[in-house]
């Protein structure tokens, strides 16, 4: 466990970086390398929900999952391309499915949002587009013409969408842009930190690294300590998560094209692969090999913990952080028979979800994992 760093010395090491890239003395500043493991137990209560499975709602694979307005939202991009609609049970409510070429369609789909009356808002990279469909009638939609090529966005607002790797002729331009559906202009809010490099020939360790947490939006700055919140036209330094194992810019730049050799390296963190806002404090995890590493922020104590959650079994093997629902962390598992093995040794276990699991098969969707831990309540 430890205090949070003097404030002090955040404002030094800010007062060192470029323009582009935000200060802020509130920030938050940990050294991760010298985070201590907490002797609490990581899980202290976990809820499955199995995803119905209808002739309308077979999930391919989960590409991103959102929490919002009380229902689970799931992008799959593999089978059936759309966005899929569960209620906080896990009952197929409906899916949005328009792939085509015409109006209102999409053709691939790179990412999606929901804003917080429930509109359905798809990216499609193809045709430089953000698409919103009306919440209660799919039929209704407006097409917003960006004319720039992005990996991810988030809806801020009814004006602002945040746009992340804006990239232009194969290298990335802006980490983050603000576009206003009023102006119809895109504002630039924060450029690369390493520009000696390309980062679209370093394989991504992470899905994405646009994280929603009801209303609230945190952008990782890759390999830099950098977690930001975006909140509009601006965006605010939360965090700064220090650590000697980032990779250096020469480092980068010598591993450009060689997937391979960034994949198997031991040495540093590829990413930070989630950051997620709780009533009580921030869940992130950062990619380290062999497995990855998960911490605690408290709001209330203002220190971190380490957590450790490899050897959990009630998360059946899956370390991939997801999202939020309200205080709940969730991550999700498709069906293999170890894995209804391993679930079928979890102390504990009511009858009901003893049933569940043994009803579960390759036909089945995927069963999403909603935990609390006690260092989190």
């Amino acid at each position: 466990m430890k205090k949070l760093l003097f404030p002090f010395l955040s404002i030094l090491l800010l007062s060192c970086q470029p323009s582009s890239r935000p200060a802020n003395t509130n920030a938050m500043g940990f050294q991760l390398d010298t985070v201590q493991t907490s002797d609490i137990n990581p899980i202290c209560e976990v809820k499955y929900i199995p995803l119905e499975l209808t002739d309308n709602s077979l999930i391919g694979k989960i590409d991103k999952m959102l929490f919002r307005n009380n229902y689970f939202y799931i992008l799959d991009k593999s089978a059936n391309i759309g966005v899929f609609v569960f209620n906080e049970n896990g009952k197929f409510i409906k899916v949005l499915n328009r792939t085509g070429e015409g109006p209102g369609e999409y053709i691939a789909p790179i990412d999606f949002d929901v804003d917080a009356e429930g509109n359905i808002y798809i990216a499609d990279n193809v045709r430089q587009k953000i698409i919103k469909y009306d919440a209660n009638d799919f039929r209704q939609y407006e097409e917003i013409d960006l004319k720039c090529y992005f990996m991810e966005f988030a809806i801020i607002d009814k004006e602002y969408i945040v746009l992340s790797e804006i990239y232009d002729q194969g290298k990335i331009r802006d980490k983050l842009a603000t576009y206003s559906r009023k102006d119809k202009k895109i504002q630039s809010l924060l450029k690369p930190a390493l520009t000696e490099m390309d980062e679209l020939r370093i394989p991504r360790h992470s899905s994405h690294y646009l994280y929603r947490s009801g209303d609230k939006v945190y952008f990782y700055q890759r390999f830099t300590p950098e977690i930001y919140n975006v909140n509009g036209k601006n965006i605010d330094l939360t965090a700064n998560l220090f650590s000697d194992k980032y990779f250096k810019e020469e480092e980068l730049k010598a591993l450009e094209g060689n997937s391979r050799a960034f994949m198997l390296d031991m040495k540093h963190i590829k990413d930070i692969n989630a950051f997620y806002e709780t009533a009580n404090g921030y869940f992130c995890s950062s990619s380290t090999f062999p497995l990855p590493q998960f911490f605690w922020i408290s709001k209330t104590e203002g220190n971190i913990h380490s957590l450790n959650l490899t050897e959990e079994n009630k998360l059946l093997g899956n370390l991939t952080i997801s999202g939020v629902a309200d205080n709940y962390l969730i991550c999700s598992s498709n069906y293999s028979e170890e894995t209804v093995n391993t679930a079928l040794k979890i102390d504990g276990l009511s009858e009901n979800t003893k049933q569940m699991f043994g009803n579960w098969s390759e036909d089945s969707n995927p069963i999403l994992i909603l935990f609390l831990s006690l260092i989190h309540i």
